[in-house]
């Protein structure tokens, strides 16, 4: 027994300190695999900077952030290298970063299911006191509505790393503002004439927008001021109501004045039948109006598709298979003058029903159309205007189509990162002879608890969300890692040396381990990673893509 008690007090702190030097000795190793990393992306980002400098808009050097969370030079070196040691941060888990109240149903999704970062953290412009939050090292999705945090870190070093993706895309204005959305849609249809692109068909299906004028372009002003002294607009107007609607750079239904008599009168006298054209520069446009829109129970209906632009080096973007439809308040007609029957937006619903009804009956179907795009497929079935398979053949690859070509128009200007994104939400108008017209483009649109079944909708849709960003950091960190190995078996030092490589490396690419799920719903409409048509899922023809 008195054996036993020395022979245990002798071994046990031999355990002990073997177990401790164990310890030690991993704790060491793991820190040479990190100082490695550390290294390697030190001089990834001197690789990276070559893209931001040529871009004004980024921060230059370290100012107070507008969150107030504190900005290390050396975030990103330490947060990619950490991901390197540990890739269960990536491959298993969703570490991401959502502002606003836990009210906001975004930020509720977010905290339900993932690993919610900085979650006590709002926006301000101002700061009350410096610097109290630290960015976490396992951060990997920054899905915040403040859409210019390049602004406030240096993007590379202190926010805006490899092994990261942020939901908004420096330069997105070009989409998301209407008159610029115009301009470039105009200079992209210009262009095919320029490249010698003939087939009518290839302009035909680049026309996703009515047809528009720009108030602030003199000839664009003066040719629409023309079309009033004509009889055909007389007839027209007699016949089928207005024939055109103006609209700022205002969303959620603001900004959009339907021309009646009265509205008609006014803007003709504002500019003078033309004559002040040139001299009025306030961005509005004019666009024709649809007058014949399919009708659901007798009111107008718009569908809201969803689309992500998941990186802008290489562009590729991905369309949500489940649309957002939303009904007219008010019945249809050409001649009705309450903006209710012509404009479907949701706060413009609640605003006109509000009078008539409490809040609860107006978030009941009636209003919001709580089916899939399939129910219109039966819909037209029924009616005798559509075959099974409608929705698959015809509708989709005609909402797609006009979403590629939407991006190739605007993508000019954006940044170029793989770290940059956008969620966009599209409004379209189904018109009664099936034609598909893009309406508006919002971003950072809000995702509404309007009824329980489109609650559970938008969870699915933004659980879909997450796993799509993060198949592509992990990708990414699979082809770091592969890298690596090799770096670490030649025992090289540096690779500033190799800079192709490693901006190939870079580039998005979603490696076939990391397919997304059967059960997610987005679908890969444009990847310009690949060759020829396939970039755009053959959804546009060769001809048309000289």
């Amino acid at each position: 027994m008195v054996i036993a008690l020395i022979i245990k007090g002798i071994l046990a702190p031999l355990i002990i300190l073997l177990l401790y030097s164990n310890s030690k000795a991993l704790q060491n190793q793991e820190q040479q695999v990190r100082n490695f990393w550390e290294n390697i992306f030190g001089e990834v980002y001197q690789i990276r900077k070559q893209t931001f400098v040529k871009n004004s808009a980024f921060k230059p050097e370290y100012n107070q952030s507008r969150y107030n969370v504190a900005e290390s030079p050396v975030y990103c070196k330490k947060s990619d290298s950490y991901k390197m040691v540990h890739p269960d941060i990536v491959l298993q888990d969703y570490y991401v970063w959502r502002d606003y109240p836990p009210t906001n149903l975004p930020k509720k999704i977010t905290l339900d299911k993932t690993y919610a970062v900085l979650d006590k953290v709002s926006p301000s412009k101002t700061a009350s006191y410096k610097y109290e939050n630290q960015l976490p090292l396992q951060l990997g999705f920054i899905y915040t509505t403040v859409s210019s945090l390049y602004n406030n870190y240096v993007w590379g070093k202190g926010l805006g790393c490899v092994l990261q993706k942020y939901s908004h895309i420096p330069g997105k204005s070009s989409v998301a503002m209407k008159n610029q959305l115009i301009d470039n849609f105009m200079k992209y249809i210009r262009d095919f004439e320029k490249k010698n692109i003939t087939n009518p068909e290839c302009k035909r299906n680049a026309s996703f927008i009515p047809e528009t004028y720009r108030l602030n372009d003199e000839d664009d002003c003066k040719a629409f001021f023309e079309t009033f002294k004509t009889d055909d607009y007389q007839k027209k107007f007699k016949k089928y109501g207005p024939q055109y609607i103006l609209k700022t750079n205002q969303h959620r239904g603001e900004g959009i004045t339907v021309l009646f008599e009265k509205e008609t009168k006014d803007i003709l006298e504002e500019y003078n039948y033309g004559q002040e054209c040139g001299n009025i520069s306030k961005q509005v446009i004019a666009q024709r109006y649809i007058s014949n829109p399919f009708l659901y129970k007798g009111h107008k209906i718009e569908f809201r598709i969803y689309y992500t632009i998941i990186s802008t080096k290489p562009v590729i973007a991905y369309s949500y298979s489940r649309a957002l439809i939303k009904r007219c308040a008010k019945p249809f007609s050409v001649h009705s003058t309450e903006k209710g029957a012509h404009v479907c937006n949701t706060a413009i619903v609640k605003n006109l029903v509000k009078t008539d009804k409490d809040d609860q009956e107006i978030e009941d179907e009636e209003f919001f159309i709580d089916w899939y795009l399939e129910g219109l497929e039966d819909l037209l079935i029924k009616q005798g205007r559509a075959k099974k398979g409608w929705l698959q053949s015809y509708l989709y690859p005609k909402i797609h189509r006009s979403l590629i070509h939407m991006t190739k128009a605007t993508y000019h200007s954006f940044a170029r990162d793989s770290t940059f994104g956008e969620f966009f939400a599209v409004d379209f108008l189904l018109d009664d002879n099936l034609d598909v017209w893009v309406l508006e483009v919002n971003y950072n649109p809000q995702i509404l608890s309007v009824t329980p079944d489109r609650i559970k909708r938008n969870y699915k849709m933004l659980e879909d969300h997450f796993e799509l960003q993060y198949a592509y950091i992990k990708s990414k960190l699979y082809r770091l890692s592969q890298f690596g190995k090799t770096l670490m078996k030649n025992n090289t030092k540096s690779i500033l040396n190799q800079s192709k490589q490693v901006e190939e490396l870079l580039r998005d690419k979603l490696e076939s381990q990391f397919e997304l799920s059967k059960e997610n719903l987005y679908v890969k409409i444009m990847d310009e990673g690949q060759p020829g048509t396939q970039a755009y899922t053959n959804l546009i023809s060769k001809e048309c893509l000289k």
